[in-house]
């Protein structure tokens, strides 16, 4: 039977190993970033790992984030949002036995239904990987505001291609 449990800061070398079987070695991040992007949404229980008989088979991690405001790839530290309207799906990675059960988008609408239940108006993401297409029948649209130079520099360290996406919420 599927289980969706919250990430906790025990589960990184599943995330790890899951990590590793998705992306090119470009986008992997260390053990460091995982636990401070659990560490900055300690508590509001918005990062899942899907676990069938003992076996991680997905996850996804998420964190609210102030406008504006996103973690750089494999970023060591994060600050907690102050005053957060959006929630950040920051990464998800699904197994080739996940993927078979459609646990990517069993993910997303676990993120989309905790952002709603926070209150929160979006949920925003960097596309990378070629995965605009994906994300855009999730719902999400490439981000037309403005960006900052900050937001920008951080985009960047995504590698090129990388795109800025959002999906409004409406409240429950």
């Amino acid at each position: 039977m599927l289980q969706l449990k919250v990430i906790g800061t025990e589960d990184v070398p599943h995330v790890l190993a899951l990590q590793a079987q998705c992306y090119g070695p470009e986008f992997l991040e260390s053990a460091e970033a995982f636990v401070a992007k659990l560490n900055a949404a300690r508590h509001l229980h918005c990062s899942y790992l899907a676990v069938e008989a003992g076996e991680p088979l997905a996850y996804v991690v998420s964190l609210p984030v102030d406008d504006g405001q996103l973690p750089a790839l494999d970023a060591p530290s994060i600050a907690p949002a102050r005053a957060p309207r959006t929630l950040y799906l920051h990464d998800l990675a699904v197994s080739p036995a996940g993927r078979a059960k459609r646990l990517g988008h069993k993910l997303v609408q676990q993120v989309v239904h905790r952002a709603q239940d926070m209150g929160l108006t979006q949920v925003a993401l960097v596309a990378v990987q070629g995965s605009r297409a994906y994300w855009e029948r999730h719902g999400f649209a490439a981000s037309e505001a403005p960006l900052s130079a900050a937001l920008i520099e951080k985009l960047a360290s995504f590698g090129s291609g990388a795109t800025l996406m959002r999906r409004s919420l409406t409240p429950v």
